[in-house]
């Protein structure tokens, strides 16, 4: 189990619930989501990528837990219809894509479905939120119509004119308690620890993880908003 699974499985409320994989890749933690949940839970592998989708179908066939776990073969985003794709994530890891604003000429670019995560994952508990920086525009649309989520886990990238502190506070608005994940200065290796964000948190106040090919700054924050804690 990595890191990320292991903070999952101590931070979310995963018994049961009723999982929405929002950038599900391969289903590395689809398939971590799947046997935490129970036989009483469900999980929906959100993933727009035609390979990621083969590699999805392969494990749940060969999982013995369908149809608990299912696929949804879009992009979650702010609309229906399509969205544009870069291939390749800020992150450089395999089978990552970007969205992108339509009219883009980069590169590397595809169409794929694109469906409202309100109307995706309406019945969702739990929602995992790992796309690129578009975390805020499908959060933006989504927040306020999911009622029934108790959870989310968002990896949230820095994004020109986007705000952390503003979508943080918007999470707290809808009656959220927020933390963070990271490692203590003395054991930089180590596990992940939980601290409650403070409410001025913004990105000047988080440390660059990487520079871009172009110079700009890479920064991404794991946080894990909890209803009624």
């Amino acid at each position: 189990m990595n890191l990320q699974a292991r903070w999952y499985r101590d931070t979310l409320p995963l018994a049961g619930a009723r999982v929405v994989d929002v950038g599900a890749n391969v289903g590395d933690l689809s398939a971590f989501f799947i046997d935490a949940v129970g036989p009483h839970g469900s999980v929906l592998s959100v993933e727009p990528l035609a390979p990621n989708l083969d590699a999805l179908r392969a494990r749940i066939a060969a999982a013995a837990n369908p149809p608990r776990w299912t696929v949804a073969p879009c992009a979650a985003s702010d609309h229906d219809g399509e969205a544009l794709l870069r291939l390749g994530g800020d992150e450089q890891t395999a089978h990552n894509s970007v969205v992108v604003p339509d009219g883009s000429t980069a590169p590397g670019l595809v169409r794929v479905p694109c469906r409202r995560l309100s109307s995706l994952a309406a019945e969702a508990t739990v929602v995992k939120l790992d796309i690129e920086g578009h975390e805020y525009a499908v959060l933006d649309e989504a927040l306020a119509r999911l009622p029934a989520v108790t959870a989310w886990a968002i990896e949230y990238h820095l994004q020109p004119g986007r705000s952390l502190r503003q979508s943080l506070d918007a999470l707290r608005r809808c009656g959220f308690t927020l933390y963070g994940a990271g490692r203590r200065r003395s054991d930089p290796t180590g596990p992940w620890i939980t601290a409650e964000l403070p409410a001025a948190l913004d990105w000047p106040m988080l440390p660059v993880a990487a520079r871009r090919a172009d110079g700009t700054e890479f920064k991404m924050l794991h946080v894990v908003a909890r209803r009624g804690v």
